[in-house]
C-alpha cells in the first residue's frame, strides 16, 4: 500500500479505536466533558465510526484518499473559519488545522499516486 494512504489509514484507525474505547478523552482535549451517555454515543459515532470508515475505505480502496483528503481539508477549514466567530483560534485549535491539512494533502497525494501506478 503507498505509505502516504498508509498513514492516513492508521491515522483515522487510531483516532476512531481511541474515540470509540474512550469517548471521554474527544472532549477532555478542549476542556471539555461528556457528561452523559448520549454525549458519549454521540462522540462514538462521529469520532470513533466515522474514522474507523474513512480507515476501512482506504485500506479497501485507495484511490478513496481523494475524497477522504478533501473531507479532512473540510474540517481543517471549518475550524479555520470560526476564527470568523470566535476571533483567533488558540494554539492547539491552530495545530489541528496544521495536522488536518498535512493529513489532507498526504491522502490526496497518495491517491494520485496509486491512481497514476493503476493507469
Amino acid at each position: 500500500m503507498n505509505p502516504l494512504i498508509a498513514t492516513g489509514a492508521a491515522a483515522y484507525a487510531g483516532l476512531g479505536v481511541a474515540s470509540f474505547l474512550k469517548p471521554a478523552v474527544v472532549p477532555a482535549v478542549i476542556g471539555s466533558t461528556a457528561p452523559n451517555a448520549d454525549s458519549r454515543t454521540e462522540i462514538r459515532a462521529v469520532y470513533g465510526g466515522l474514522p474507523l470508515a474513512f480507515a476501512a475505505s482506504l485500506v479497501a480502496a485507495p484511490s478513496s484518499g481523494t475524497a477522504i483528503g478533501v473531507a479532512t481539508a473540510g474540517m481543517a477549514a471549518g475550524r479555520a473559519a470560526s476564527a470568523v466567530f470566535e476571533g483567533r483560534p488558540s494554539l492547539k485549535m491552530a495545530g489541528f488545522i496544521a495536522l488536518e491539512l498535512a493529513l489532507a494533502g498526504a491522502l490526496v497525494m497518495g491517491a494520485r499516486r496509486v491512481s497514476a501506478a493503476t493507469s
